[in-house]
């Protein structure tokens, strides 16, 4: 059946059009009007509407090169239903790096928004009543913080059926539980009955190209899979999942000298690095696992300071069988992930 016309930001878009258009965002300071820029993709047929965005904390550049790349890579003549992908959502924490925004720490936390509210409340409320609303399917893409690399890993609620099934076909190696306590971004997709993933793949501030491809590869593994883009074989990834996750946090300060990788299994006790004096002193401070799992994230900068997440362990049922899971994954990728 063919699609009709949609209106975002006051503006129509029809059946086979693309639209680059800007929402206009809550004044600064400075009284200079600040947009966010909004690519839509408005297929020549009916189907779902498919919401993608990324830098949300400001430092996510895996995922504005993803969203934009995915508009590139799509013609609406290919398309049943329509994509509206948002390459920064949080604007002033990529312009004003490193602060993340003016009036609180996490744009995450400002959903659903107000329309009097501050201003991480403005803008929540109106991506939520001109985007969220019209969505039927979301992905959010995000990094690692800052040094701190991440297998890449799809994050969704266990509890929503929908989307722990699409999670399945995005093709990262692992799936992550997160419940809605304390986000009130995913709270805010619950309660509209959207089907939210978080894809989640590197390190903030900086490109990692398979990170990338991998990320497009999913989401457009995905649009397959709700009927929006022609299905066509793809190589299976049969994802292992897990519902627990922790940072390990550094007791000491000083240089990481980490003797584990990404995607490799550890034991409870097991040595993970050693925390070495800067400045030469003989004092070296062991870092072991306090739980058997596999290491999914990693501190990149050897200086740390005390409370530093460093590493990230992953809990499955089965930990041998994730981690030949994980190395079969990292094999079928153009470059290795994993050390």
């Amino acid at each position: 059946m063919s699609n009709k016309k949609i209106n975002i930001c006051g503006t129509y878009i029809y059946p086979g059009e693309v639209a680059n258009l800007a929402l206009p965002l809550p004044e600064q300071y400075s009284c200079a009007p600040l947009f966010m820029p909004i690519k839509v993709l408005h297929g020549e047929q009916e189907g779902p509407c498919l919401v993608v965005f990324s830098v949300l904390k400001g430092t996510e550049l895996n995922g504005l090169e993803i969203a934009n790349r995915l508009v590139k890579a799509i013609k609406p003549s290919q398309l049943s239903g329509t994509v509206i992908a948002i390459p920064v959502m949080n604007i002033h924490g990529l312009t004003h790096y490193p602060s993340v925004l003016s009036s609180c720490h996490d744009l995450a936390t400002c959903f659903p928004g107000d329309e009097q509210g501050s201003y991480g409340e403005r803008i929540a409320h109106l991506i939520t009543q001109e985007i969220l609303m019209k969505a039927d399917y979301c992905i959010e893409l995000q990094t690692g913080g800052l040094n701190h690399n991440i297998l890449p890993q799809v994050y969704c609620n266990f509890d929503n059926i929908h989307a722990r099934e699409l999670a399945k076909v995005f093709r990262s190696p692992v799936v992550t539980n997160v419940t809605l306590e304390g986000n009130h971004l995913r709270q805010t997709t619950e309660e509209l009955q959207i089907p939210l993933l978080v894809y989640q793949a590197g390190e903030a501030m900086r490109f990692d190209e398979n990170a990338i491809e991998l990320g497009l590869s999913g989401i457009q593994s995905v649009m397959r899979t709700i009927d929006m883009l022609a299905k066509e074989p793809e190589q299976e990834t049969i994802p292992i999942f897990s519902r627990d996750e922790d940072w390990l946090l550094a007791h000491k300060g000083g240089i990481l000298h980490p003797t584990v990788a990404l995607g490799q299994t550890v034991e409870k006790g097991e040595l993970m690095g050693n925390v070495s004096d800067p400045f030469g002193a003989d004092v070296i401070e062991p870092v072991k696992s306090p739980k058997k799992g596999i290491v999914v994230g990693v501190n990149t900068s050897p200086l740390i300071h005390e409370g530093l997440p460093i590493f990230k362990i992953a809990s499955f049922l089965d930990c041998d069988k994730a981690e030949t899971a994980i190395e079969a994954w990292d094999q079928n990728q153009p470059d290795s992930y994993i050390g």
